[in-house]
């Protein structure tokens, strides 16, 4: 029974084990993933720079693209700190398992060595033939008959066990050295990471002087476009309480009165919630959902309803959802627009050079609604894009596909 006891414990942990090993290699996937999109992102981001400063020298462009960059790479350096903790925890723990498994194998085979050694000395084939012969009848001769046959199956059993039991062990030792390697290439890699970190934190702080000295009323013109982007979204707000007005005409609810039709796209676009195409098919966000410093003058506040994200000149936009073009829309200081109905959703599309739809017509998911905006003066080509439930903006990223 001791044995039996042993052979069970031994099993125990090495099942614990394998999901331990399980857990760590379902976080490991998804750090690496994280890992992959950021890398991707600091490509398109070097690839938006050099676009933009073929089309334009411009400091404070310049500055914000490296600032973008820097907070990726720094996210990047996260990842891969999270990844070697990660590691960290599971080479220990796999160290102590192993360590564990390993003396009570020593115990296992010492017991079994027991097992043999007194089968031997009690159960050779003369003694076997008395104790059968000593029964008093045929069929105590047959259950011990049965007894020898059963026992000695049991003993290959335990036997066949220790030598799967080594298996796996061996397997543990292989995965730990290949854990340590993968631990060794994150720390190499870390380190280049943080080498290119700290060469652009310098080259901003050099630029940043720079603009200091050509631009000194640079702050001033990023809170007079801060103020006309303000604007732009209340102009954007009225059209959508107008339109919540006209679907309301006999009451003053501030929800649109819906039809069956606009409740049934209200639930489609619902349950597509996180897995709405992109509005454009490749870029970079550049600026986020929420409350956020401005990545240059740390003393300006953005209030964003909406992200805004760098693209290729010339990008295409396309509808995210099955809807109706709300409005087509253009304003003082800013790019023309579009806004797509989606029963009770509404989608935007703004800083838009050209524009292929008109208000009223049915659009599918995937059509494409215009051409990116390119500046000249910044070389910069960005599409602001807002989800709105009625008149209260959504962070469009818990939306759209991952």
């Amino acid at each position: 029974m001791k044995f039996l006891s042993k052979i069970y414990i031994l099993f125990l942990l090495l099942s614990f084990s394998v999901l331990n090993a399980q857990d760590y290699q379902a976080r490991q996937k998804k750090l690496e993933a994280q890992k992959i999109s950021l890398k991707n992102e600091i490509i398109q981001i070097n690839s938006l720079i050099e676009d933009s400063r073929r089309r334009s020298k411009n400091l404070a462009n310049e500055l914000e693209d490296l600032q973008l960059k820097i907070s990726v790479r720094d996210k990047l350096i996260n990842i891969n700190n999270s990844q070697l903790n990660n590691l960290t925890s599971i080479i220990e723990n796999q160290t102590k398992k192993i360590a564990d498994l390993e003396n009570n194998l020593i115990d296992l085979k010492n017991e079994y060595e027991k097992i043999i050694y007194t089968s031997y000395k009690k159960r050779s084939t003369q003694m076997k033939l008395m104790f059968l012969f000593a029964s008093e009848n045929l069929n105590q001769a047959f259950k011990r008959f049965q007894y020898f046959k059963q026992y000695s199956k049991y003993r290959k059993k335990q036997a066949d066990q220790i030598i799967i039991i080594q298996g796996q062990l061996i397997q543990k030792i292989d995965s730990l050295e290949i854990m340590k390697t993968e631990k060794q290439n994150i720390v190499k890699e870390n380190k280049t990471v943080k080498q290119s970190l700290t060469n652009e934190i310098i080259q901003q702080d050099n630029l940043f002087r720079s603009l200091l000295k050509t631009q000194k009323d640079y702050s001033a013109q990023v809170d007079i476009k801060e103020r006309q982007s303000r604007q732009i979204d209340n102009e954007i707000r009225k059209l959508i309480s107008l339109a919540i007005s006209e679907s309301n005409k006999n009451n003053n609810s501030s929800n649109f009165s819906l039809t069956p039709e606009g409740r049934l796209i209200s639930k489609n676009f619902q349950s597509n919630k996180g897995r709405l195409p992109w509005p454009v098919k490749e870029g970079v966000i550049v600026r986020r959902f929420g409350t956020q410093r401005h990545p240059v003058v740390r003393t300006t506040t953005i209030n964003s309803n909406g992200i805004s994200i760098a693209t290729s000149p010339n990008s295409i936009v396309y509808s995210v959802f099955d809807g109706e073009v709300l409005s087509v829309y253009g304003f003082s200081g800013g790019n023309p627009g579009v806004l797509l109905r989606h029963g009770k959703y509404i989608s935007n599309y703004q800083n838009l050079s050209s524009i292929y739809v008109n208000k009223g017509d049915k659009v599918s998911a995937n059509d494409q609604i215009g051409i990116v905006f390119t500046n000249e003066s910044t070389g910069k080509t960005v599409l602001k894009f807002n989800i709105f439930n009625e008149l209260k903006p959504e962070n469009p990223i818990i939306w759209l596909d991952k």
